[in-house]
């Protein structure tokens, strides 16, 4: 008697299903907006570009006195990356978070001694 209940009630359970999913929670996000601090770099002209970039590196207290080569890199993580050269060869990746503020991380070459 107890597996036919048992087996009437897997039955219903079954019946009731219609293959379709049930989610509990908030609906899905929407698309993340773009950063709007990144459209306000990408209208500036590459010579101000590089001055951003280099003013990024200045304030992370690395060495660089000019920006040889700078480009864009596909984004990380719904992020802006841009890669940086100096003169002095060191070699930057320089992130725009969320707000306007950039991480600035890389390969500085040592300082040269007299």
């Amino acid at each position: 008697m107890t597996r036919i209940l048992i087996a009437g009630i897997a039955a219903l359970m079954l019946t009731a299903c219609d293959g379709s999913s049930i989610v509990n929670g908030p609906p899905p996000k929407a698309d993340a907006t773009p950063n709007p601090m990144e459209a306000k770099i990408d209208a500036l002209s590459p010579a101000l570009q590089q001055m951003t970039m280099f003013r990024a590196i200045q304030d992370g207290n690395f060495t660089c006195q000019k920006i040889v080569q700078m480009k864009k890199r596909p984004s990380t993580g719904g992020k802006p990356v841009w890669d940086a050269e100096c003169d002095d060869q060191g070699r930057y990746v320089i992130e725009l978070q969320p707000g306007g503020i950039f991480w600035v991380s890389g390969v500085p070459q040592p300082k040269k001694r007299f």
